[in-house]
């Protein structure tokens, strides 16, 4: 499998555009000032795999990211040249393979948040009161408040 550079992976953000670049503002206003901080892992937030074990892996908002074999299954369904999606039962996968994408499904999970807190951040710009949040969200307007504030 390729890896990923670091040079192409720093493109990954300036390829998706100002909302990529308004979440990533918010992360290293958050970090340590002065602090070195690894690179962050990146993962399909469907397959799993991590960047260097595909080809391409491109990002949507709110960190969540989606893997060019991903793509081409989706492709496949679409076009509908794919049959049942194939059963896997708990006691199939290895216990190290469950440990490994822990980390992954947490990361996607944060992504989402990331997401939701970004999409009522504009609406909020754009004057949308809490009431219509809440009520969109299925939760009251004071719920709506101290969740994204």
């Amino acid at each position: 499998m390729p890896k990923t550079s670091t040079k192409k992976a720093e493109q990954v953000p300036a390829a998706t555009g100002a909302a990529w670049a308004e979440l990533d503002r918010r992360a290293r206003a958050q970090t340590t000032a002065g602090a070195t901080l690894p690179p962050p892992a990146v993962h399909c937030s469907f397959c799993f795999k991590a960047q260097h074990a595909v080809k391409k892996l491109i990002s949507g908002y709110g960190s969540i990211f989606i893997c060019d074999e991903c793509v081409s299954a989706c492709n496949d369904v679409i076009a509908g040249r794919s049959g049942p999606s194939p059963k896997l039962s708990a006691d199939d996968v290895p216990t190290e393979r469950l440990l490994e994408r822990l980390q992954p499904i947490e990361e996607t999970i944060q992504g989402k948040g990331n997401q939701l807190q970004w999409v009522v951040d504009v609406l909020r710009s754009r004057g949308v009161s809490w009431a219509h949040i809440g009520t969109a969200l299925g939760i009251s307007r004071q719920s709506a408040w101290e969740r994204f504030t």
